[in-house]
C-alpha cells in the first residue's frame, strides 16, 4: 500500500488518466514521473475502476459481456464436460462464462470460472479457494459444483449459475419496504456467519456479490477469494486495490490482515446502502482515491441524515436511532469496537424489528423504558402503575442486573469464540504451509496439523479452552468425531481449563458427545455428570449447555436400550430446542434427526410422521433441505419405508441421497451410513452384487471417519460380508466377520451387533452348504434379537425367508 504522503500524487494522477482510452492510459502511466509505488497503486486503481473485483461471479441474467472484453474461449468450446455458451464477466484474475452440462439424465447451467491466462503463477490460490468453497453448503451461498483443469492447463471451477438481481437493484425494482430490506439483510448475515464458522472470510462483500434469485432468496457470490489471497506470502500488489473501496474496511486499505471484523464492516456498509439507497462513501464525482481517504480518516455519515432526500427509499425518521446506531457500530474504524459476529449484528437488527433495546445503543433507562412502552403500548395504557412498580422495584432491579450479567457473559463468550475463529484462520494456513503440505492440504489435514501443535502450546486458561472447543466443533462440522475426540481427550488430560469449572465442563460435554458417536458408552455418564454438576446450578446462564446435557443423557439412554427414556427426554426438550436453537439451524435439525433415529430403533414407526412434519417445516423455513441434517432426515424417511416393506421406494431414496451427499460433502460419515442403508435395501431386494459394490465403498469411509470399532462401521462390515457370501465369496465373507468379531466380543452388553454377526454367519454357512450349522446360528441370532424387544423386531422380519432357504437347501 502506498504511504499516506503519496495520496495526493495518486489522486492527481488517477484523475488525469481515468478518462483516457486504455492504450493511451497505459502509455501515460508508464511515462509518469512518479515513484514506483505510486505507479503501481494508480494502475491497480484503474484496473479496479474498470473491473468488478477479483474473479467476480455471474452478474445478473440480463448482463452481457461487452465487445471490449477479451474472451479466451468461444461458444461451443468444451471444458471438463461443460459446453461454453458466452462470456459473462472478467475480473482481476479470472474469466466467467455461462456454460451448460448435458448428460443422459439432466441438463445443468453453471457459471464457469477460469483463471486468466495472463495471471501466471496464481494456480495455488485458485486451487485453495476451490477446495474451501467445496466445504460450504448453505442456501445463501452459491454452490461449488465441479472443478478441474482446462485443456490449456488452466484450473477452472463450475459454480451455481444464479439467475438473479443484485440486492440493491432488486430492492429498487420491487419497491421493497424497510421490513423486507432488513429481512434480506439478516439472511446475508446468516450466510456470512456460516462461512465464518467454516473458516472462510469473504473480504469483498458488496451488493453486486449478493443476488436475489427468482425465489426471493439471498445468494452470496465470490466467497473467500480475497481472504485466501491475503493469506498468501506472495500477494500481487495489484490485488489490494481490486477490493471495492466503498465497502472495504480501513484495515484492508491499510494492508492489515483480514478478520471476521472485516466482513462485519462491509455488512454495515451494505445495510447503510439498503436503507439509504446509496453507499456511505461514494458521493457525486468522487474518485477512488478520495473514497479511500474518507474510509481511512472519516467516520461514516449518519444513515438517517443521508436519507433526507425526496428519492430515498426509507424515510429518515424510520432510520434515526436504532438503525443509525447499528450501522455505526458495524462500521467503527477500530475492528475491536464492531460487532463480534455476523449473528450478533443480525440479532441487533432483529431486536430493532421486535421493538426491543438494541445493544448498539448506550442503553439509558429512558431508552429502554421507551422501547418497552412501544412494544407493549396497549398493555401499558391499561397498567402503567404495575409497569412502574416492576421497573423501579427491588425485584425488577435485581432481575435486570441478573439479565445484564448473563448478557455480559454471553458477549464475552462470543468475543472469545470470534477471536478463536480468527486465530484458527491464521494458524491453520500457517501450519499447513510450514509443514510442506502447502496448497495441497485439505481442510481436514489443516485441522489435524493445527490440533497436533495447538494442544502442546496452550496454557490451561479458559481462553485456551475456547480455542480447543472451536477446533473440536470444526471437526464435528466435517463429521470427524474421531478427530474431535482425540483433541478433546488430549486437552482434558493436559489440564486445559482446570482452573475454571465452566471451561472444563465445556470440554466434558463435548467429549461425552464424541464418546457416543464412537460407541464408548461407558465413558458418557461420568462426563455428563461432571458437566451437569456445573451447568445445572444456573439454567438461565447456561441454557444451551443444559439442553446439550439433556441430549447427551438421551443418547446414553438409547445406548443402554432405554428407548422410552431417550424418546421422552428429547420430546420434552424440543420446545426449549425450538427457542434456544432458533438461529442455530444445524443443532435444531440434529435434534429432530436424533428423535427420528430413536423412533426407528424403537420401532415406533407410526409416531414418526408427526415428527417429520415438524422437521420438514424447520427445513423449509431455514432452507436446509440439502444440508447434512436435511439429507439425514430424508434418509430416515427411506428407513421408515424399509420397515414398512416398501423396499423399492426406500432404495430410490437412499440412492438419491447418497449421490447428493457424495457430490456436496465427499467421503463423510454420513455418506457411509447412506451407502449402508442403500446396501441393506439391495440385499432385501436380492440385488447382491449391487449391494456388495456400495457396501465396499462405505466400509473404508466409515473406518476413516468413525473408526474400525464404531457401531456403523461394524454393521457395514457385516452387511458387506453377507453380500460377499451371497455372491459366492464365502472365504472373503468369513475374513470380514473375523475382523468384526473382536470388537463385538469386547462389548459389555449384548446388542444388535451380536445378532447381526450371528445372522451373517448363518448366511455364510448356508452358502457353504452347511445347513444344520446355518440353522443353529440363525436360531442364536433370533434369540438375541428377541431379547432386544422393539429394537430387534425390524431384524426379525427377514428371518422367515432365510429360514425357508435353509430348510430348502
Amino acid at each position: 500500500m502506498a504511504t499516506g504522503r503519496n495520496w495526493d500524487l495518486i489522486e492527481a494522477l488517477f484523475d488525469e488518466l481515468i478518462a483516457l482510452p486504455t492504450v493511451e492510459r497505459a502509455r501515460r502511466l508508464a511515462r509518469a514521473d512518479v515513484p514506483d509505488d505510486v505507479r503501481i497503486e494508480v494502475g491497480s486503481l484503474l484496473d479496479a475502476a474498470d473491473g468488478g473485483g477479483i474473479l467476480d461471479m455471474t452478474p445478473p441474467a440480463t448482463s452481457t459481456a461487452t465487445d471490449a472484453q477479451y474472451s479466451s474461449l468461444a461458444a461451443g468450446d468444451q471444458i471438463g464436460g461443460f459446453t461454453i455458451e458466452r462470456l459473462i464477466g472478467r475480473g482481476g484474475m479470472g474469466e466467467v462464462y455461462l456454460a451448460r452440462r448435458t448428460t443422459a439424465d439432466f441438463e445443468q447451467r453453471v457459471a464457469l470460472k477460469l483463471l486468466r491466462g495472463d495471471v501466471a503463477g496464481r494456480d495455488d490460490l485458485f486451487e485453495r479457494e476451490r477446495r474451501l468453497l467445496a466445504r460450504l453448503s448453505h442456501r445463501g451461498i452459491a454452490r461449488l459444483i465441479d472443478g478441474g483443469i482446462a485443456p490449456d492447463g488452466r484450473p477452472f471451477m463450475a459454480m451455481d449459475h444464479v439467475d438473479g438481481t443484485p440486492i440493491d437493484a432488486w430492492c429498487r425494482a420491487n419497491a421493497a419496504d424497510l421490513a423486507k430490506r432488513l429481512a434480506l439483510f439478516r439472511e446475508i448475515c446468516d450466510a456470512v456467519g456460516y462461512a465464518h464458522a467454516n473458516l472462510v472470510v469473504h473480504r469483498d462483500l458488496k451488493p453486486s456479490n449478493i443476488l436475489i434469485d427468482r425465489d426471493g432468496r439471498v445468494r452470496l457470490l465470490d466467497f473467500g477469494i480475497a481472504k485466501l489471497l491475503d493469506d498468501s506470502d506472495a500477494v500481487p500488489a495489484t490485488t489490494q486495490a481490486m477490493l471495492t473501496p466503498d465497502y472495504a474496511a480501513p484495515e484492508q486499505l491499510d494492508g492489515d490482515a483480514a478478520t471476521v471484523a472485516t466482513d462485519i464492516y462491509a455488512l454495515g456498509a451494505i445495510l447503510f446502502e439498503l436503507v439509504v439507497g446509496a453507499g456511505p462513501w461514494r458521493r457525486d464525482g468522487a474518485s477512488i482515491p478520495s473514497i479511500i481517504r474518507r474510509v481511512l480518516h472519516e467516520d461514516p455519515p449518519l444513515a438517517s441524515k443521508a436519507s433526507q432526500r425526496p428519492d430515498a427509499p426509507i424515510p429518515s425518521a424510520r432510520i434515526a436511532g436504532d438503525l443509525d446506531a447499528i450501522i455505526l457500530k458495524a462500521m467503527r474504524r477500530d475492528p475491536r469496537e464492531r460487532y463480534l459476529s455476523a449473528a450478533e449484528l443480525a440479532e441487533d437488527v432483529r431486536r430493532h424489528q421486535d421493538l426491543m433495546p438494541v445493544r448498539a445503543r448506550a442503553g439509558t433507562t429512558r431508552y429502554r423504558v421507551g422501547r418497552f412502552i412501544r412494544r407493549y403500548r396497549w398493555a401499558v395504557a391499561a397498567g402503567t402503575a404495575t409497569i412502574v412498580a416492576i421497573l423501579i422495584g427491588a425485584g425488577g432491579i435485581a432481575w435486570q442486573a441478573r439479565k445484564t450479567a448473563i448478557e455480559r457473559d454471553s458477549a464475552l463468550a462470543e468475543a472469545r469464540r470470534s477471536e478463536a475463529i480468527t486465530r484458527m484462520l491464521t494458524v491453520m494456513f500457517r501450519d499447513s504451509r510450514d509443514s510442506g503440505a502447502g496448497t495441497d492440504a485439505t481442510v481436514k489435514q489443516m485441522l489435524d496439523l493445527t490440533a497436533g501443535r495447538l494442544v502442546g502450546s496452550l496454557d490451561t486458561s479458559a481462553k485456551s479452552v475456547t480455542l480447543i472447543t472451536t477446533l473440536s466443533d470444526l471437526y464435528i462440522n466435517l463429521e470427524d468425531a474421531a478427530g474431535a475426540d482425540v483433541l478433546l481427550r488430549r486437552a482434558l488430560d493436559k489440564g486445559i481449563g482446570k482452573g475454571d469449572p465452566v471451561a472444563t465442563a465445556q470440554i466434558q460435554w463435548r467429549l461425552a458427545s464424541t464418546a457416543a458417536a464412537l460407541g464408548r458408552t461407558e465413558d458418557m455418564a461420568p462426563l455428563l455428570d461432571a458437566a451437569d454438576a456445573v451447568f445445572r446450578t444456573d439454567r438461565a446462564r447456561f441454557p444451551t449447555e443444559n439442553l446439550e446435557i439433556t441430549v447427551g443423557r438421551a443418547q446414553l439412554a438409547r445406548r443402554n436400550g432405554d428407548y422410552d427414556r431417550a424418546i421422552a427426554l428429547l420430546t420434552a426438550a424440543m420446545p426449549d430446542a425450538d427457542r434456544i436453537y432458533a438461529e442455530n439451524h444445524r443443532d435444531l435439525l440434529t435434534l429432530y434427526n436424533n428423535l427420528l433415529v430413536y423412533m426407528v430403533e424403537a420401532n415406533r414407526i407410526d409416531a414418526m410422521p408427526a415428527v417429520f412434519t415438524r422437521a420438514e417445516a424447520a427445513l423449509k423455513r431455514t432452507g436446509q433441505e440439502s444440508s447434512m441434517q436435511g439429507l439425514a432426515i430424508a434418509q430416515l424417511k427411506g428407513v421408515r419405508l424399509l420397515r414398512l416393506d416398501r423396499t423399492a421406494e426406500a432404495e430410490a431414496i437412499f440412492d438419491r441421497i447418497a449421490t447428493q451427499r457424495r457430490t456436496v460433502f465427499g467421503k463423510s460419515a454420513g455418506l457411509a451410513v447412506d451407502l449402508l442403508q442403500l446396501g441393506r435395501a439391495r440385499l432385501a431386494l436380492g440385488k447382491f452384487a449391487a449391494a456388495r459394490q456400495v457396501l465396499a465403498e462405505a466400509r473404508p469411509i466409515a473406518i476413516e471417519n468413525l473408526g474400525p470399532g464404531a457401531m456403523p462401521t461394524l454393521i457395514i462390515g457385516l452387511s458387506l460380508a453377507e453380500a460377499m457370501a451371497e455372491t459366492g465369496d464365502t472365504a472373503g465373507a468369513s475374513a470380514m466377520v473375523a475382523e468384526a468379531a473382536p470388537f463385538i466380543a469386547a462389548m459389555k452388553k449384548p446388542g444388535a451387533p451380536h445378532g447381526v454377526i450371528a445372522r451373517t454367519r448363518a448366511v455364510i454357512l448356508l452358502k457353504q452348504g452347511r445347513a444344520p450349522e446355518a440353522r443353529a446360528e440363525l436360531l442364536r441370532a433370533e434369540a438375541i434379537f428377541r431379547t432386544l424387544g422393539s429394537q430387534g423386531e425390524a431384524y426379525l422380519r427377514a428371518f422367515p425367508a432365510l429360514k425357508a432357504r435353509i430348510t430348502a437347501s
